[in-house]
């Protein structure tokens, strides 16, 4: 006696075409017209820095911890040279952001620094 397994099938199928999109933060985070400091740039400076950058390290590097600690890093021209540094060469160590995220994050200085 035949199964049919068509049903099973056309679950998978579907799955596997819906699983196929997926775009991380970091990929969409480019097309961020008007970026702020609390909606994108502090959750990238989390992820990315503050392993290093924070009270809680043992490291004696400039902390980046807050808002003014991340404009202040800009301003004085190293936190865009650091994350613009081809892969090796700067911040973060463990590899360059995608290119998307370091443009939000100039997008967001040339902007103004907006806060919220």
């Amino acid at each position: 006696m035949k199964e049919v397994k068509y049903p099973a099938i056309i679950v998978i199928l579907f799955f596997s075409m819906i699983s196929c999109e997926s775009n991380s933060y970091q990929e969409v985070s480019g097309t961020v017209e008007n970026p702020t400091y609390e909606a994108n740039v502090k959750q990238i400076i989390t992820a990315n820095c503050l392993s290093c950058h924070s009270h809680t390290s043992d490291n004696q590097v400039p902390l980046l911890e807050n808002y003014d600690q991340v404009t202040a890093a800009i301003l004085n021209g190293t936190l865009l040279e650091q994350i613009s540094a081809p892969s090796g060469q700067g911040m973060p160590v463990v590899g360059r952001m995608p290119q998307g995220t370091i443009d939000l994050i100039t997008r967001w200085a040339n902007n103004g620094f907006i806060i919220q």
